[in-house]
């Protein structure tokens, strides 16, 4: 079995008994190997407890003077967070020193932002910090976790203020909105103007100074996706495969757009889901009919005349959105107006200046 980061970070303390429990249901023989696929355990069930045979520890190159063992820690306070830490809270842990501030590693604001601010905050005369290979949705484990690290005391995370040298990095991660990266992706029929639109929402993004890379559909199927057909498990992979790269753009603060026919919801449900908060789906509902009179690609006439198979519109579903943001005609509009549409959106959600 291949664990994923939180069963992973569960194991890991059980191995280094701080966690109490750790099992799977099954009633077989387990090998359990970390994403990478290295061979951390073997996993035996038994009752009334599985038997864990430990083959490799797993490790963390990063912060390794921040990853503590059970036993390193007297009898102590202790909180977790998820978040960066707040003024509030700098002092209750220094009021009950000796105290540790455990950061659990897998929550949404990257770790290695909290860690460093965590470190730029606490006093190290009486605040120890460590690193938790947890999640913060999990708080049972998080608490059974500390106390196995020795702690008598917990504490709350208090308040919503930060000192000047947490806000720093802070900013530095998570920039004002008119600075973060952003996804725009238009879904529509074939030949409904998709791209079109995007380029010219495109050229006044670039005009505003800001980063733009743009995914189209066809081009990606020249690259990134070569050699997919158009099978409904192919496109779902096209579409996968795009919102992965939309996803890292929008994460390191540039701005993403993709036009791709896109034509099931459940597709770009996921890729919204990859690339988070800041997704914008535009539908470009141009009718069917004048997709297939404009029929730039000839695809249409082709897939009517039996010399081409799945075709979106044709002898493939379409299913329109059900939860887009934005919805544009292009019958009597031009790419121009609609690409201001998208922008005067993009400025209402605080992503395009003024």
């Amino acid at each position: 079995m291949q664990l994923d980061p939180i069963s992973l970070g569960k194991l890991e303390l059980h191995l280094a008994g701080v966690l109490p429990e750790f099992t799977i249901e099954t009633d077989e023989p387990l090998i359990l190997r970390d994403p990478e696929n290295k061979q951390i355990a073997i996993y035996r069930p038994g009752d009334p407890f599985p038997e864990i045979e430990a083959t490799e520890a797993p490790t963390h190159p990063d912060f390794k003077e921040l990853r503590h063992k059970a036993g390193d820690f007297r009898a102590h306070a202790a909180m977790a967070i998820s978040g960066f830490l707040t003024e509030e809270s700098e002092r209750a842990l220094k009021k009950y020193a000796p105290s540790v501030l455990h950061v659990v590693q897998y929550a949404p604001i990257d770790h290695f932002a909290r860690v460093r601010a965590a470190m730029a905050a606490v006093d190290p005369a009486c605040t120890s910090i460590n690193i938790l290979p947890l999640a913060p949705t999990d708080f049972t484990t998080v608490v059974d976790a500390m106390r196995g690290f020795g702690a008598r005391q917990m504490l709350g995370a208090l308040g919503d203020t930060y000192s000047p040298a947490v806000k720093a990095i802070m900013d530095e991660y998570i920039p004002p909105k008119e600075k973060q990266g952003f996804c725009v992706w238009f879904t529509g029929l074939p030949s409904s103007g998709k791209s079109t639109v995007a380029k010219q929402l495109s050229i006044l993004l670039r005009e505003r100074g800001r980063q733009v890379s743009m995914l189209d559909g066809d081009v990606v199927r020249m690259h990134l996706s070569k050699g997919l057909g158009f099978t409904r498990e192919d496109r779902d992979t096209n579409i996968q495969r795009i919102g992965f790269v939309a996803g890292e753009i929008v994460k390191h603060h540039g701005v993403a757009i993709c036009a791709a026919v896109s034509p099931y919801q459940s597709s770009r449900d996921e890729a919204r889901r990859m690339v988070g908060d800041n997704f914008i789906l535009v539908h470009v509902a141009t009718p069917a009919e004048v997709c297939e009179e404009r029929d730039v690609k000839g695809f249409y006439k082709k897939a009517r005349a039996g010399a081409m198979q799945g075709m979106t519109g044709v002898d493939d579903p379409y299913e329109e959105p059900t939860n887009a943001e934005i919805t544009l005609t292009t019958t009597g509009v031009t790419a121009e107006q609609n690409a201001a549409t998208v922008l005067a959106f993009l400025r209402d959600r605080g992503f395009a200046g003024q």
